[in-house]
């Protein structure tokens, strides 16, 4: 699954508002499509209002693999 922050019904709305964007960037935040300074904002202020991360992160090492000796 692909990582992304789930929010409440509505607070796609109301983030936009309160960041003064459109919806579709912060649906494009909320799915990790958009990298930029604006969509970082909008992915915390989404988790500050309760939102959560789903999926996996695939940049992050998987320590759960054997490694080389």
């Amino acid at each position: 699954m692909k990582r992304r922050i789930v929010v409440e019904y509505g607070e796609v709305n109301k983030i936009a508002e309160l960041i003064g964007c459109t919806n579709v960037m912060v649906s494009h935040a909320l799915a990790f499509r958009k990298n930029s300074r604006l969509a970082r904002s909008i992915r915390k202020l989404a988790l500050e209002r309760g939102g959560t991360e789903i999926g996996e992160d695939t940049q992050k090492p998987d320590y759960d693999e054997k490694r080389p000796a």
